[in-house]
């Protein structure tokens, strides 16, 4: 991924690579809690850790960041393809986060309030988890921290994880 901004480039791309830099996302790339993969505009893939010895792929795509959330889906890091359902993390968590009632139908995505499917099909959320919520002033940390709170205690599935 580079980081050297292009004269007349996209200022999206700029922030969200400045963003990407910042010490909260260097912190939790340092603590083990995610790492960022791949940066190919406007496509982020990161890999976010699972549990105490696993990750999950995920594609995150930023276009108009950070007017709009990213939207993320579970992503096979190795094969570049999305990661089949059956291999989905699992948390034990009501509702969990990737659910096999709704994110199929929401593009694959997670079930959280930072996320573009859930914030878009869920507008009350705004309202009623603002601390959660994905609003302009949030950053690719604050995205990154909340996938990670989810998954944290999660599990992959037996034949899940980044490939």
């Amino acid at each position: 991924m580079s980081t050297a901004s292009e004269p007349g480039g996209d200022p999206n791309l700029r922030r969200l690579r400045r963003h990407l830099l910042a010490a909260d996302v260097e912190a939790g790339a340092a603590a083990g809690s995610w790492r960022i993969v791949d940066l190919s505009w406007p496509v982020l893939l990161v890999a976010i850790a699972v549990g105490d010895d696993a990750e999950l792929g995920m594609r995150l795509e930023v276009q108009d960041y950070p007017v709009q959330p990213p939207a993320g889906q579970p992503w096979n890091l190795a094969a570049n393809v999305p990661l089949a359902m059956a291999d989905w993390p699992v948390s034990g968590q009501n509702p969990e986060v990737f659910r096999h009632d709704w994110s199929p139908g929401n593009n694959n995505g997670p079930y959280l309030a930072c996320d573009r499917a859930g914030i878009a099909s869920h507008p009350n959320w705004a309202v009623e988890r603002p601390e959660r919520c994905w609003n302009p002033t949030r950053t690719i940390g604050f995205y990154l921290r909340e996938l990670h709170r989810e998954l944290a205690y999660a599990r992959m599935s037996a034949r899940g994880g980044t490939q």
